[in-house]
C-alpha cells in the first residue's frame, strides 16, 4: 500500500455514460459489484441466524450465542477507517482493488477456517474471532465497493448497482442464513463452510480479472470530519437514519405479531422468507427501474406503499381481516416491495452524493453507519411500542409517520436535485 491522494473520476471512465445503455465495461462492473455485495451478506446472515443455531446444536451456552451477533460491530464502526480506505492504496493495483481482492481474500479464508473449527468449548472463542475477522473484512470491503460504483457510475447505471447492493446483500444474508441450516444436515459443518467459501473465491477471480480504470489525483486527502463539513450532510443522516425504518422495523414486529397469533415458527419462517424473496425479485428491479428516472420520487412511492402494507397490518390486528396466509403474504408482500423501493432510491441518492465529493468511500460509510444504527434503534422501538400499547395502535402509528415522512421527502428533494 502506498499513501496517495483522494481521486476524482477519470474524463474516460464509466462515469461518463449518462445514457443509460450497457457497456461491456459496464456490465463488468456491475456484475463484479454483484458478487462482492452477495459476499458480503453471508458473514451477516452466518452471525444472525445460522451460527447461532449450529453453536447451540453443538453445546454453546446461551451466553456465548448472546456474543454472536456483535460479529457485525464493524458495519457500524466502520466510518472510523473508511478515510483510510479512501487515501492509500497501490497504484499497481488500483484504488479500489486494492481493499477489495484482500478483504475478499480474507472473508473466504474465515469461511474455509470456520468448516475446520470445532463450535464447542474452547473451540468457540477461535470461531467468535474468525466470524469477528470475516465481518471486519467484509465491511471493509463495502466501503471500497461503494467508492467504487460512486466513482465509476452515474445515471441509470448508479441505480442498477443499488439493486444489486440490497438485492445481493439480502440474497447473502439468506444463503448464509436460512441456507446453511437447511444444508447443514446434509453436508455437515466442513461441507456446508467450504460450499460457501466458493463465492468470495469466485468473486476474487472475477475483481482479479477486471481492471480498474485510472483517477485523477487531487489535492486533499479524505477525512472523516470533511464528510460533515459538506452540504446537505445532515439532511442525509437523517434520512440515512430512518429510511430502513419500515423495513426492519416492520420485519421485526410483523414475526412476533404472527407468533403471538399462534402461527407456528415453520409458517412464521416461511413467508419471512417469501418476503425475502420478493424483495430480491421483485423489489429490487422495480427500484432500479423507478430510481433510474427519478429518485425522490421512487422514495416517496415507497414509502406510500409501506403505509399501505402497515394500514393493512392494523386491520389484521384490529381482527377486521382475517390472519390467514393470504391476507398475511399480501400485506407483507407490499411491504417487501415497498422496502426495494425505499432501499434502491435512498442508496442511489447516497452514493451520488458521494461520487458528487473527493472522498466517495468516506462520505457513502458514513451515511451507511446512520443507516445501520437506525435500523437497529427502530426496530427495537417498534417491538417495545407493540408491547406497550398493543400491535394494533402501533401499525396504525407507523402508518401514520409514514405518510409525514413524505412530507420530509418532498422537503429534501427540493434540497437536492434528482442527480445530486
Amino acid at each position: 500500500m502506498v499513501s496517495a491522494m483522494a481521486a476524482t473520476e477519470n474524463a474516460g471512465n464509466i462515469a461518463t455514460d449518462e445514457t443509460g445503455s450497457i457497456t461491456e465495461s459496464r456490465t463488468r462492473l456491475l456484475v463484479l459489484l454483484g458478487l462482492l455485495y452477495f459476499t458480503q451478506g453471508l458473514p451477516i446472515g452466518l452471525s444472525m441466524e445460522a451460527l447461532p443455531v449450529l453453536m447451540r446444536q453443538s453445546g454453546a451456552s446461551m451466553d456465548m450465542i448472546a456474543l454472536v451477533p456483535l460479529a457485525g460491530l464493524p458495519w457500524i464502526l466502520k466510518l472510523f477507517w473508511a478515510p483510510m480506505v479512501d487515501n492509500h492504496w497501490s497504484e499497481a493495483i488500483g484504488r479500489r482493488k486494492s481493499w477489495i481482492l484482500p478483504m475478499q481474500a480474507i472473508v473466504m479464508a474465515s469461511l474455509a477456517a470456520l468448516a475446520f473449527m470445532p463450535l464447542h468449548d474452547t473451540g468457540l472463542w477461535f470461531a467468535f474471532a474468525i466470524l469477528v475477522a470475516g465481518s471486519l473484512a467484509s465491511a471493509t470491503q463495502d466501503t471500497a465497493s461503494d467508492g467504487l460504483a460512486a466513482e465509476q457510475l452515474r445515471g441509470a447505471g448508479l441505480a442498477h448497482a443499488n439493486a444489486l447492493q440490497v438485492g445481493g446483500l439480502m440474497a447473502g444474508f439468506m444463503v448464509g442464513g436460512g441456507g446453511v441450516l437447511m444444508v447443514a444436515d446434509m453436508l455437515g459443518q466442513a461441507g456446508t463452510f467450504l460450499v460457501l467459501a466458493v463465492f468470495p473465491l469466485l468473486s476474487l477471480l472475477v475483481g482479479a480479472n477486471w481492471r480498474e480504470p485510472s483517477s485523477i489525483a487531487v489535492a486533499r486527502q479524505a477525512r472523516l470530519k470533511e464528510t460533515f463539513r459538506r452540504r446537505g450532510i445532515y439532511l442525509l443522516l437523517l434520512m440515512a437514519f430512518v429510511y430502513g425504518g419500515a423495513h426492519a422495523g416492520g420485519l421485526s414486529v410483523t414475526k412476533v405479531f404472527l407468533v403471538d397469533a399462534g402461527w407456528s415458527n415453520y409458517e412464521t419462517g416461511t413467508i419471512a422468507t417469501l418476503s425475502g424473496l420478493v424483495l430480491v425479485l421483485a423489489g429490487c428491479p422495480l427500484g432500479s427501474v423507478m430510481t433510474a428516472r427519478n429518485r425522490w420520487l421512487t422514495m416517496a412511492v415507497g414509502i406510500f406503499l409501506a403505509a399501505v402494507s402497515f394500514v393493512l397490518w392494523g386491520l389484521i390486528a384490529w381482527g377486521a381481516m382475517t390472519i390467514g396466509w393470504l391476507s398475511v403474504a399480501v400485506a407483507l408482500g407490499i411491504l417487501s416491495v415497498a422496502s426495494g423501493l425505499i432501499a434502491v432510491s435512498a442508496a442511489t441518492i447516497i452514493m451520488a452524493f458521494g461520487g458528487s465529493g473527493q472522498q466517495a468511500g468516506t462520505d457513502v460509510t458514513v451515511l451507511q453507519s446512520a443507516n445501520i444504527t437506525g435500523e437497529m434503534v427502530i426496530a427495537g422501538l417498534v417491538v417495545w411500542a407493540a408491547g406497550r400499547f398493543g400491535y394494533a395502535e402501533t401499525f396504525g402509528a407507523a402508518a401514520l409517520l409514514l405518510v409525514l415522512a413524505i412530507l420530509f421527502v418532498v422537503l429534501a428533494a427540493r434540497s437536492f436535485s434528482n442527480k445530486h
